[in-house]
């Protein structure tokens, strides 16, 4: 315990970590990071709906690829799996150290003159769900250091190990406001979800955390090194339970606070989006999609009503056991030998330092349904 902490850590006295871990430190003058979620849904399978969805895609591709190399993110990309949105949405996460450089690029991107421009975009939806984070109110954890994905891509942090792991509040302990913030839920009113859901399409909706200490949590699985034996373990094992516990976080949002919670497989986000796919005898196929090469790698992103909601389920729920328990068997099992790599990234965001836009979105995209937005009609 430090001398400036009011609040001690939760680390058990002569507390020794079973196995290595590492997390990232920033430099002093970095005070801050921003960091943006964007995402295109298809409403339905129907042919002119696919090509704008293509459409879509290929605009915010163009929108990256503008960027001047100055002010250019580092990006991932993903299509998700399960979750929040709508199936085979695809989505990208772009991080950012300067502030006007992130500002510069969020106003260059107009989420609604891009919907205008795509052709026949009824039934194709566009979303950014974004924020600025405190580095003093962060934390991180990476189980290995030959996989740093995340904040990690971001220039002038560094990897160190630290033994605030491996014991429940752990996480707490790795954000440096612990030691004096408690990050206290408001009251009931304040965080209560809109009466009446906004139908969402035909509608821009906006707005932003009416509240402190929002979560933002991105929870990262990686097993494209793994041996054979090693990955099969994980996919047959491991990951159904990862996957059970994140439904019973959908299905308990009272309980759980889980909202605009995704399940994301990364894809290689250096490629453009293929063309539209041919049929055998080279006519446009009625259905195209855009070329999906995927790594052995998913993460889970999102957002909680506060922390104390995350750790609760973590620490008591036995969906989360089930998974903690899994992850250290597995390790167990595979010793130094074990190539998977799991990592996260927690912020609690101040009040309206977490912004939400969705242009024609359905209601069950995102945050639409748990916090309070401004709606306007397309």
């Amino acid at each position: 315990m430090t001398a400036d902490r009011v609040y001690p850590l939760a680390r058990p006295k002569g507390h020794k970590p079973p196995m290595e871990r590492w997390k990232l430190e920033f430099p002093d003058n970095q005070s801050q990071i921003h960091t943006a979620y964007l995402g295109i849904q298809r409403h339905n399978s129907s042919s002119s709906t696919s090509t704008s969805f293509l459409e879509s895609i290929k605009a915010m591709q163009t929108w990256l690829d503008t960027i001047d190399l100055n002010e250019r993110p580092a990006v991932e990309r993903f299509e998700l799996l399960e979750g929040d949105d709508e199936p085979e949405s695809v989505l990208w996460v772009c991080y950012w150290l300067d502030s006007l450089a992130y500002e510069n690029c969020i106003q260059q991107l107009r989420l609604t003159d891009l919907y205008n421009r795509i052709e026949r975009p009824k039934a194709v939806g566009l979303w950014l769900e974004r924020f600025t984070a405190q580095t003093s109110r962060l934390e991180t954890n990476y189980s290995g250091l030959d996989y740093l994905p995340g904040l990690a891509n971001l220039p002038g942090n560094k990897p160190v190990e630290h033994t605030l792991t491996a014991y429940w509040g752990a996480a707490r302990d790795r954000i440096p406001d612990s030691g004096h913030d408690l990050f206290a839920l408001p009251r009931e009113e304040v965080i209560a979800p809109p009466v009446n859901i906004p139908a969402g399409v035909g509608q821009h909706l906006s707005g932003s955390n009416a509240y402190d200490n929002l979560v933002h949590i991105r929870s990262g699985q990686f097993w494209e090194n793994c041996s054979e034996t090693e990955s099969s373990a994980y996919e047959t094992t491991l990951q159904p339970t990862l996957r059970a516990g994140l439904r019973y976080l959908w299905e308990n949002r009272t309980d759980s606070g889980a909202m605009g919670l995704r399940f994301l497989r990364n894809l290689h986000s250096n490629k453009p989006p293929a063309p539209l796919n041919s049929s055998a005898n080279g006519a446009p196929n009625p259905n195209p999609e855009p070329q999906r090469e995927s790594a052995k790698e998913t993460s889970a992103a999102g957002f909680f009503r506060n922390l104390s909601d995350l750790e609760k389920w973590a620490k008591r729920h036995p969906s989360h056991l089930a998974i903690f328990n899994g992850a250290i068997a597995h390790a167990r099992t595979f010793g130094e030998n074990r190539k998977f790599r799991t990592w996260h990234e927690v912020s609690i965001l101040k009040r309206g330092e977490a912004s939400f836009e969705y242009v024609n979105c359905l209601p069950r995209t995102g945050v639409i349904s748990y916090l309070q937005l401004d709606r306007r009609d397309l």
